[in-house]
């Protein structure tokens, strides 16, 4: 047995195995453990012949072998090892795993080779044929799976067959591949697809190919194959990024074509990833009529600290031919450009910025969004704000936007400052001692605003006129306090005073061309001088709150409670329009008189502030008294099957509130129209509605126009009480099926429809039915103006793969269907499908595309459309 012992001794080569969940060689110098011979050989030897042993191979060194590894190897199998001590090799069976350094390879079955430091695995055929545990390597973050793999820890080269290596979404199968020293994998007969089956439905037929890890994969001649069909669709070579960090290449463009502007290459450029932290996208559309575009795009973000983007859009529109009646040459424009701070970044301060700013025309041409072409309004802001923990102070800074589409119109207030102190009690003890006074509860406040404003048009942006300009300052100063009075009601008295500073001052007269002109026109101009516009009020409040409840002690119902709150309020304004105060003045004009059939001079008024930021002190004066009413109604019911159970309450109405003013200080039309609101739920219908009721009646004065008349209703002919002059009615509710249970998520359930971002893709609900129906009256005189439209969307999924999404609404007053859009997505597993209809009116047009999923090969589809551009 010891000469046995000493023999094995010398035929190992600089190794020793240990058993302990992962055998290992754990030294380069080390010597046979026993218990691992005992435990691979299962020798049954009694103690005194261990000890021998075990006191033999301790006194004998192994000398390093030349073969030996230079670290630590940790291998195990489920099911065997087997050791060949003449051939120098271990046979690892069922779910085999070797580790090496950064190397961990694992497979059914596996074969170490120690005299040529090399590894073979391969999987096993089950009993039913089918290969169980591919070998799989990995080494650091590649990692890819194939049928036999041979490789060698000295060398690192490795030969590979029918592997599969996945990256960046992507697969790429290898017939044939060498693994070289370096990580460069060298494949011929290869397969590259975005299909994670092992069959794939469609691939990149690759002769030979070059993987560089985590930089690029470069390929020879290559033809796209769909479910195993040669295609004659081919490249002279591949290049496809590989790197784990942003990519820069060229953008493909698209194409297709238009009537009104013939065919185009559309959104083709250059992608450029600057650096972790910013990207750069330079697109440019181009079409056979004339017609160009540019865009610019970035993205940047730095964690905790800030994020946004910024795009610009330009647009050369050239539509039918020079000449022509139909001839069109436009410019347009588009930018937008957010910005958002990490609140991390500076708790005490923020800037923000929310751009959205182009030609009135821009969404017509070059929108894809069906929100964005229907908005007739954009808005922009970019403002920084600032406060000062410990103090009342804050400070905010704006510059705001707000464009009207239709009318070319926009409104730029640049900059709007606002300096707020927050409400502060002055006459409050720093130390409380017994009950708190009524003056204690004094709160004062300061607000001041500068904003400067200008007015200008969608052709006349880039050239505005600076006597267009207005701005003022504006100071505001509000005192108020609260106080219980006879206990269960509340009394709020406050008071506001406001002050106004301009740098000049409105001047209108009614002007005639010559002496012949009865017609004439009024003329404005504004006079540079500094005005300054106070004025202020005072209000009382008293509010209290009453509750009703009505008990029933049999059926159902338990009990109905209702809630009354019932407010009045005073609010005094003196009447600033005097002359005393200079804030008002007049024009004169000579005007046709219908009764008399002769010529007045009619004087008018109007403010010297009229048009500026702030306005003017109202003039007119007011006392006037509020009354409102507001009304809560809910029920409470039993449980029938369960008397211990918890009743459930029912909201009959939400919220019923009737308000009205009456002026003291009017000489005529005292009272104001009642409004009357309201606002409840019906199981799955919400319901509000609006409307406001005016008791006084109308007329016709000398000058041919309708107007108020202090005359009631009620006394009138009519003898009504009220008139009703606005009216609306909005009722909305949504249907949808339970969820299905909720299945692994992929990316694919989430795609957006190409073109249409607002459209996403959700297989969890099957289907889903959203109604709103409006309701619109207005009558202020003799003519009323209805509107009245229904609109319904929805999406239901045909089977767990097809998914169909539809809105579409009717107008009853113009006897016609709304904006109608159907939508059709087809899951194909690594392909799409997709279908965007909008069947008729302005917008008509249709767009399907057949493409693959995977971001990287976007630019593999196929696209049919008809742009609705054509419509104009």
């Amino acid at each position: 047995m010891l000469v046995l012992l000493l023999t094995v001794v010398c035929v190992l080569p600089n190794t020793s195995f240990a058993y302990n969940n992962l055998r290992t060689t754990t030294e380069y110098n080390t010597k046979i453990s026993y218990s691992s011979y005992n435990t691979h050989f299962n020798f049954q030897i009694d103690d005194t012949i261990k000890e021998i042993h075990q006191k033999t191979v301790d006194s004998i060194p192994i000398p390093k072998s030349s073969m030996a590894f230079d670290y630590p190897i940790y291998y195990d199998a489920e099911d065997s090892l087997k050791f060949d001590f003449i051939q120098q090799k271990a046979y690892l069976y069922g779910n085999a795993v070797v580790i090496y350094e950064n190397i961990n390879l694992t497979a059914s079955f596996i074969q170490m080779d120690f005299n040529t430091n090399e590894v073979f695995a391969y999987g096993i055929k089950d009993s039913t044929g089918i290969v169980q545990g591919k070998p799989l390597f990995k080494d650091n973050e590649e990692e890819f799976e194939a049928d036999t793999i041979r490789y060698n820890f000295r060398s690192k080269k490795g030969i590979i067959k029918e592997v599969t290596t996945e990256f960046e979404g992507s697969f790429l199968h290898g017939g044939r591949t060498k693994k070289q020293d370096n990580g460069h994998v060298h494949m011929i007969d290869g397969k590259f697809t975005t299909c994670d089956l092992d069959h794939p439905h469609y691939y990149f037929k690759i002769s030979k190919a070059k993987v560089i890890p985590n930089d690029k994969v470069v390929s020879g001649p290559a033809f796209l194959v769909i479910e195993d069909i040669p295609t004659p669709l081919g490249i002279p070579f591949g290049f496809f990024p590989n790197s784990k960090g942003g990519s820069n290449g060229v953008l493909i463009p698209e194409f297709g074509s238009e009537d009104n502007r013939g065919f185009f290459l559309r959104k083709g450029g250059y992608y450029w990833s600057i650096n972790d932290f910013m990207d750069l996208t330079l697109l440019g559309d181009l079409y056979s009529k004339g017609s160009w575009g540019l865009s610019l795009a970035t993205n940047y973000k730095v964690r905790y600290k800030y994020s946004g983007n910024l795009i610009l859009v330009y647009n050369k529109n050239k539509i039918g031919y020079e000449g022509l009646p139909n001839f069109q040459l436009s410019d347009m424009y588009s930018a937008k450009w957010r910005f958002t701070q990490d609140a991390k970044a500076r708790p005490n301060s923020t800037f923000s910025a929310d751009v959205n700013i182009s030609s009135s025309q821009f969404d017509k041409y070059n929108s894809y969004s069906a929100n964005n072409y229907m908005s007739s309004n954009k808005t922009s802001s970019i403002s920084y704000s600032k406060n000062w923990p410990g103090t009342p102070f804050s400070l905010t800074a704006a510059l705001r936007h707000n464009q009207n589409n239709t009318t070319q119109q926009i409104n730029l207030t640049l900059p709007d400052i606002t300096f707020n102190v927050n409400r502060i009690y002055p006459f409050k003890r720093q130390v409380k001692v017994g009950k708190t006074k009524f003056y204690e509860k004094i709160g004062i406040s300061y607000n001041m605003s500068m904003t400067n404003k200008v007015e200008t048009t969608d052709s006349a942006f880039f050239d505005i006129d600076l006597n267009n300009i207005t701005n003022g300052i504006y100071h505001k100063i509000p005192i108020n306090t609260s106080f219980k009075f006879l206990k269960h009601t509340t009394i709020a008295p406050s008071f506001n005073y406001a002050e106004r500073w301009y740098f000049k001052e409105l001047n209108q007269f009614w002007d005639y061309k010559n002496p012949s002109d009865t017609i004439g026109f009024l003329a404005s101009e504004y006079r540079t001088r500094f005005s300054r516009a106070w004025d202020y009020n005072a209000a009382v409040n008293w509010s209290t709150q009453l509750y009703g409840m009505f008990n029933f002690k049999r059926g159902r119902i338990k009990a109905i409670r209702h809630v009354v709150t019932p407010n009045v309020s005073f609010n005094y304004r003196p009447d600033f329009g005097v002359e005393k105060f200079g804030y008002y003045d007049e024009y004169y004009r000579i005007q046709y008189n219908g009764n008399t059939g002769q010529y007045d001079t009619v004087s008018y008024v109007y403010s010297l502030f009229s048009n500026l930021p702030y306005g003017s002190p109202s003039r007119g004066g007011a006392g006037s008294v509020n009354l409102s009413l507001g009304n809560n109604l809910e029920m409470k019911v039993r449980n029938p099957k369960d008397s211990t159970a918890t009743d459930k309450k029912i909201k009959l109405m939400e919220s019923l509130s009737f308000s009205t003013n009456y002026n003291i200080m009017a000489d005529s039309l005292n009272w104001a129209p009642l409004s009357v609101s309201g606002r409840t739920r019906v199981k799955l219908l919400d319901l509000t509605f609006r409307a406001s009721l005016d008791p006084y009646s109308y007329g016709m004065n000398e000058y041919g126009t309708y107007r108020r008349i202090n005359e009631f209703l009620i006394n009138s002919e009519n003898k009504q009480l009220f008139r009703m002059t606005i009216a609306s009615v909005s009722a909305s509710f949504s249907l949808n099926s339970s969820k299905t249970p909720k299945e692994t998520s992929t990316a694919s359930q989430h795609e957006v429809l190409y073109g249409y971002p607002e459209n996403y893709v959700d297989f969890d609900i099957p289907w889903n039915l959203r109604f709103s129906y409006n309701f619109n009256y207005n009558k202020p005189y003799d003519e009323s103006t209805i509107t009245q439209n229904v609109r319904m969307t929805g999406d239901f999924n045909l089977t767990k793969k097809w998914k169909i999404s539809f809105g579409s609404g009717y107008d009853f007053v113009l006897n016609k269907a709304t904006y109608t859009t159907i939508d059709i997505y087809r899951d194909l597993h690594c392909w799409e499908a997709s279908l965007h209809l909008v069947p008729f009116g302005s917008h008509k047009a249709y767009m399907f595309q057949i493409n693959v999923k995977a971001s990287m090969l976007k630019d593999l589809k196929l696209a049919k459309r008809r742009s609705w551009y054509d419509n104009f």
